[in-house]
């Protein structure tokens, strides 16, 4: 696959991940102050497993990433591998980012995200909104290879 190609595969993967972010967070907010539906719960739940889902396709090569490996990860395209750099690069930068997301493991993110408890509420939006700005500077990187002759 042409590197053209997968920046526009990994800008429409970012761009499902931040509709899910967005999804979930207003979810969140709204729940906070006692305002939710049966559809936004349900839209909320389908985001919650997409970003599930994403979070256990990006936890071993993060992994990988913060043991410094450099081979290619089956399975994972060079975008999903420079993401999980970007990633490890945050987590070093301690001023930058402080939310579980970065602090703890993907296991209590993951708890987090799952979980109903009202104090789990505020941690969780936390690394929504962290991770938002980590996928929305990946997003530019994206945009730059495709868009950049124009």
């Amino acid at each position: 696959m042409s590197m053209k190609w997968l920046a526009v595969r990994s800008f429409q993967h970012s761009q499902d991940l931040l509709a899910a972010i967005n999804t979930l967070s207003i979810h969140l907010k709204l729940e906070a102050s006692g305002d939710t539906d049966s559809e936004h719960t349900a839209q909320a739940n389908q985001a919650r497993e997409v970003l599930g889902s994403f979070l256990e396709m990006l936890e071993p090569v993060i992994a990988d990433a913060e043991r410094g490996e450099t081979k290619p990860v089956l399975g994972a395209d060079p975008r999903l591998r420079q993401l999980a750099k970007s990633f490890v690069s945050a987590k070093r930068n301690c001023h930058r980012f402080h939310s579980a997301l970065f602090r703890d493991t993907f296991t209590r993110v993951q708890q987090l995200l799952g979980s109903p408890k009202d104090q789990d509420r505020q941690p969780l939006l936390e690394c929504l909104a962290e991770l938002r700005v980590l996928i929305e500077e990946h997003v530019h990187t994206d945009a730059e290879q495709v868009l950049g002759e124009f």
